[in-house]
């Protein structure tokens, strides 16, 4: 028995998957308002099949808060109908960029708040270190108090200082802390304490070894606009205190801030401090006589599972742990370079020494 399978030809004119390249009359009504503003397209950078328009660099000349020229680069998406994505890229001259991205239905008006921002806003100097800061322009609806207006929104920052990197994601959802991340540039090695930013305050969380490199978290405000002037507050001072860290020797470290990291100390030992001090009294309920129906009795028997609820109703696990002792760091260099594979890795404990 034969089997003839016969494939009919794809049918003519059917309708592609892909996006629908710009055409010649579609990208000069695109640029006209970015033309006003003197602003060129670069035709041999753009991609008309995926709709993205790059417009020529434009160099601004030394700003007060970055210390240094800045390279400016606009990039427009145009996915579907009503539909634009305008992005802002600075770059240094070391590499070091920041994004500030919007989306909208009118692509003048997404150059109008772009060119709003001043430019120094992205890529400041702190203790000589550039910090990139990139933003997200959000819609905010009319209210009573204040007509419909765009907010910025801080996402992510990154500096680079004495050959460590240093970045902060504050995309993590409204009320949840700020993530931190701290790596060696190039194949090197940190040997810094787990209280290095912890010493700044209490709302700062202790780093933790994670492969490479080492994870934190700081706490700040919930809601915008606060939220994003306190990222970018507590980001140019951790910034600030890594660059001066780095510049001196680790065994003044201990000296510096000794009281500091005692206080970290008790902070991480809050949680295991709770759990023997709820172990310690339980014994003491019997010394009490409650009644069957007595209100403290009710709150003492649902004491455990409430606990539990409320663990997780926080924004922060805990972490139950006995902290060490701070002591005197004895690490020659804060960075080694471990390109050869020869350096073992050592724990936060292993970087101090009694």
């Amino acid at each position: 028995m034969v089997r003839i399978v016969v494939t009919p030809p794809a049918a003519v004119g059917a309708e592609s998957t892909g996006p629908i390249p710009l055409t010649h009359h579609q990208i000069l009504e695109l640029v006209a308002p970015f033309s006003r503003r003197g602003r060129q397209v670069d035709l041999a950078a753009s991609d008309r099949a995926l709709r993205r328009l790059n417009f020529k660099p434009v160099s601004h000349p030394d700003l007060p808060l970055a210390g240094e020229a800045l390279t400016e680069s606009l990039i427009l998406e145009h996915p579907e109908a009503d539909q634009f994505r305008l992005r802002r890229i600075l770059t240094d001259d070391s590499g070091l960029s920041s994004t500030l991205e919007i989306e909208g239905p009118d692509a003048g008006l997404l150059l109008e708040q772009v060119e709003a921002i001043a430019v120094e806003r992205q890529i400041i100097a702190v203790e000589g270190v550039h910090i990139a800061r990139s933003y997200r322009l959000q819609p905010v609806a009319a209210s009573e108090h204040r007509p419909a207006h765009w907010r910025l929104q801080l996402t992510t920052a990154e500096a680079r200082a004495e050959g460590t990197v240093l970045t902060l994601n504050a995309k993590t959802g409204r009320k949840m802390p700020a993530d931190i991340e701290l790596d060696g540039e190039a194949e090197h090695h940190l040997q810094v304490p787990a209280d290095l930013f912890a010493v700044l305050g209490w709302d700062w969380r202790p780093l933790r070894p994670l492969g490479k490199f080492w994870r934190g978290s700081v706490r700040i405000a919930a809601d915008e606009p606060q939220r994003t002037a306190d990222a970018e507050s507590k980001f140019s001072r951790a910034v600030s205190h890594l660059a001066k860290t780095l510049r001196s020797d680790p065994a003044d470290f201990h000296a510096r801030w000794q009281s500091a990291r005692w206080r970290v100390t008790f902070q991480r030992a809050i949680p295991v401090l709770i759990g023997i001090g709820l172990m310690g009294s339980a014994p003491l309920i019997q010394l009490f006589s409650l009644e069957d129906a007595s209100l403290a009795r009710m709150l003492i028997f649902h004491a455990p599972p409430m606990l539990l609820i409320g663990i997780f109703m926080m924004r922060e696990l805990p972490v139950i742990e006995i902290p060490p002792m701070p002591r005197r760091l004895v690490g020659r260099d804060w960075i080694i370079d471990d390109g050869k594979g020869r350096l073992e890795r050592r724990s936060v404990q292993g970087a101090e020494a009694g």
